[in-house]
């Protein structure tokens, strides 16, 4: 079995070591059109990226109705 290298860019959303996805944008005037996250909140893999107006994903652990976000 060969092991694969992923690496991720500044547009990536990868806060710590848990498993990642991959969100990918419809718009096809969208700048970011496919991106890495791995918020454990994420329902809606088709939207838009935070550059191009979408929501910036919930990290885990800083969940706004905890007191995440202070």
């Amino acid at each position: 079995m060969r092991r694969e290298v992923i690496s991720f860019d500044s547009d990536d959303r990868i806060v710590g070591d848990r498993p990642a996805h991959i969100h990918r944008n419809l718009d096809p005037k969208a700048e970011i059109k496919e991106w890495a996250c791995n918020s454990p909140y994420c329902e809606d893999l088709s939207g838009s990226h935070p550059k191009d107006g979408g929501p910036e994903p919930i990290v885990q652990g800083r969940e706004p109705w905890r007191g995440g976000g202070r």
